[in-house]
């Protein structure tokens, strides 16, 4: 009885894929490690709007009592926006609204990344570092809109405030929590916070661009009450959420010199596109070869 054993191809292969693997973790851990080290000295402050907890908690009663006002006397009355998005309008506002779909970024974005530290060598040249640089780049516009989307969908499921398609029924004040059902996730809205969110991020990145950018957001966020999807309301709050979190992931970056400066101004660190060019072509020539 013979007992066969794995051809030098097949050894050299495998361990080619472990030290790919291990290069891999190293490269993830590493980039990890930079994302929560300590601060840089020097750098500016944490922007905080609200300085003692007494402030915030105040701050949270106002806003509490303005979301429910809203809802209370705005939503019903921007209810009447649905009659005026029949016929071609309606196909026009579906395919805007569809642009706030989060996979839209997350999926380029986050596979990008994951290609990136599976290239880069455990010893880094200048074209290693670039690549890393846009991985850096990419990381800040995953965790922006990816973070803060998932706060989203947990809080909206745990107030469970029925959609628009009930209000005839029930009225604007109407919940049922808590409750998984994508009928009763209307507040606050994940497409408005994916909007504002991702016009956030790109615009710290690119702030040449970012009254377009924002511009986009408002009409991707009007858009889920063009389609009836969502109250007046729930707009407002996903999109201030997407903003505030966005900003507070710019800060967290940029006081550890990642991305941003650390100084006051939070601007990003230089980037040309032939940079990025560079780095997407260095990445295709290496999953070539």
């Amino acid at each position: 009885m013979s007992v066969s054993t794995p051809s030098v191809a097949t050894v050299e292969a495998g361990r080619g894929l472990r030290r790919r693997l291990d290069d891999f973790g190293a490269t993830f851990a590493g980039s990890v490690r930079r994302l929560f080290r300590p601060v840089r000295p020097g750098a500016s402050p944490s922007l905080r709007i609200f300085q003692s907890g007494a402030e915030r908690f105040c701050a949270g009663l106002v806003a509490l009592a303005l979301i429910l006002a809203g809802m209370a006397y705005l939503d019903p009355y921007f209810q009447g926006v649905r009659a005026y998005t029949s016929g071609a309008a309606a196909v026009v506002w579906e395919v805007v609204t569809d642009m706030g779909k989060s996979s839209w970024v997350l999926i380029p974005s986050g596979v990008l990344i994951l290609v990136i530290f599976a290239v880069v060598k455990p010893v880094r040249g200048f074209a290693d570092k670039v690549m890393l640089a846009l991985a850096a780049r990419l990381a800040f516009v995953f965790i922006a809109v990816g973070g803060s989307g998932l706060i989203i969908t947990i809080v909206k499921r745990i107030i469970a405030r029925g959609r628009p398609r009930y209000f005839e029924e029930f009225g604007a004040l109407h919940f049922q929590f808590p409750s998984w059902q994508s009928s009763f996730a209307s507040f606050p809205s994940g497409h408005s916070q994916t909007a504002f969110a991702t016009a956030l991020a790109f615009a710290a990145l690119f702030p040449r661009w970012r009254n377009g950018f924002i511009a986009a957001a408002v009409v991707i966020a009007f858009s889920r009450v063009a389609v009836d999807a969502h109250y007046f309301t729930d707009i407002v709050v996903g999109s201030l959420w997407g903003i505030w979190f966005t900003v507070m992931t710019r800060e967290w970056f940029a006081r550890r010199a990642l991305v941003f400066t650390p100084g006051p101004e939070r601007r990003p660190f230089p980037m040309s596109t032939r940079r990025v060019r560079q780095a997407l072509g260095r990445i295709a020539g290496r999953l070539r070869g």
